[in-house]
């Protein structure tokens, strides 16, 4: 009787285990096709839904999903992070509206209606450009880059740091006969026909910065520590990849490596992230001139400003082919740094398989906004 006991004790554990496992691996993948997806709220971040009767905000958290129309904003002290396309993101911060106008990948479309913005894009169709809709004009992004806008009042700054952008209409984009600024240009907005350009200080940093470099890094290190879990010599899934120890999504890159605007690197498999070995001791920096093997922020050096601001980089967008790792003796532990926002050392449970189409992976139901405009429900992360 007692082996009939401990057999059915064993068996049921065996398949709540099973059952767990399975659920698990189910709520980590979410296909999505929007842009607006809230990645990371720092403070009190809000929404506005388009629809709402009364007019209420509701908190905004990981996992709101932004809809055309609805409005995000931030208070004092505050910031947000919000993905666009695969590999791109908006950073918006304290005392910022935007709002979502268009969040279909091939139309995406975000309006400053006041305070400071962060657009870093990693991969864009040129036919298909991330437009941005300031109070004196809009501007398009046909090419990964890395820009800063400020409304202030009588005139918006846009601080080219990586990439170029254009000013005028959708045509005169795809028709070639927009205002081009390029790179190290800030082009000041009156609602004139031309702005007026100047050279940007690449001195000169802020909180904002300093938080959207922070973001940046996280992402990176998030990067490595699912390719080191997954010890997979094959590609994982091209597009976001959630990462429960930095509680938001990383970016997987559709070929072997990426390099941001801020120059971290970005793989989508172990077999081609020459960096997993190695991390935290020395990352991001390698060929910059700054840090290498040794050295980057995970050695405890500080970054100067201008790799804060995203000014000091080389070229924002390189190929590698994969390449082999050698793990180093007593680093490949899967602990994390003290640095940036990483976290404290902790385990890491493995990583979702790879599949063969673009998803977008989703954790567990978090305590992101579920649609309505009070808030305060559970929901899972991209769910409308």
């Amino acid at each position: 009787m007692r082996n009939s006991i401990k057999f059915l004790i064993a068996t049921f554990a065996t398949l709540l285990l099973a059952a767990f496992l399975d659920s698990s691996a189910t709520a980590q993948h979410l296909v999505s096709s929007k842009a607006g997806f809230v990645n990371n709220a720092y403070g009190k971040v809000f929404i506005l839904r388009q629809d709402s009767e009364d007019g209420e905000k509701g908190r905004a958290s990981l996992g709101t999903q932004m809809r055309e129309g609805d409005r995000l904003s931030t208070e004092t002290g505050s910031m947000a992070e919000v993905l666009l396309n695969p590999g791109s993101y908006i950073r918006i911060n304290e005392k910022t509206e935007v709002r979502a106008v268009n969040t279909a990948f091939s139309q995406v479309r975000f309006e400053l209606i006041k305070g400071s913005v962060i657009v870093e894009v990693g991969e864009v169709e040129k036919k298909a450009p991330i437009e941005i809709i300031t109070p004196h004009g809009s501007l398009f992004i046909t090419k990964a880059g890395l820009q800063r806008i400020d409304a202030r009042g009588e005139m918006t700054s846009v601080a080219v740091r990586q990439g170029e952008i254009y000013l005028g209409t959708l045509e005169q984009v795809l028709a070639n006969n927009a205002f081009k600024v390029g790179r190290g240009k800030v082009a000041q907005l009156t609602g004139a026909k031309e702005p007026l350009l100047a050279k940007i200080d690449k001195d000169t940093i802020d909180n904002f910065d300093l938080w959207s470099f922070k973001r940046a890094e996280t992402l990176m290190a998030a990067n490595v520590m699912a390719l080191r879990q997954s010890r997979r010599s094959g590609a994982l899934a091209y597009g976001w990849l959630f990462d429960p120890f930095s509680s938001c999504y990383t970016f997987i890159p559709r070929r072997g490596a990426f390099w941001s605007p801020y120059g971290f690197g970005f793989f989508n498999a172990y077999g081609s992230c020459y960096t997993c070995s190695y991390w935290p001791y020395g990352y991001g920096y390698g060929g910059y001139g700054y840090g290498g093997r040794g050295g980057g922020t995970g050695g405890g050096n500080n970054p100067p400003p201008r790799v804060i601001a995203g000014v000091d980089r080389a070229p924002v967008r390189r190929e590698i082919e994969g390449r082999a790792v050698n793990t180093v003796s007593g680093v490949d532990s899967g602990s994390r740094s003290s640095g940036g926002d990483f976290g404290s050392s902790r385990s890491i449970s493995s990583p979702p398989t790879s599949s063969s189409t673009s998803t977008v992976s989703s954790p567990a139901p978090s305590r992101g906004d579920s649609g309505s405009s009070g808030g305060g429900g559970r929901s899972l992360p991209g769910r409308p």
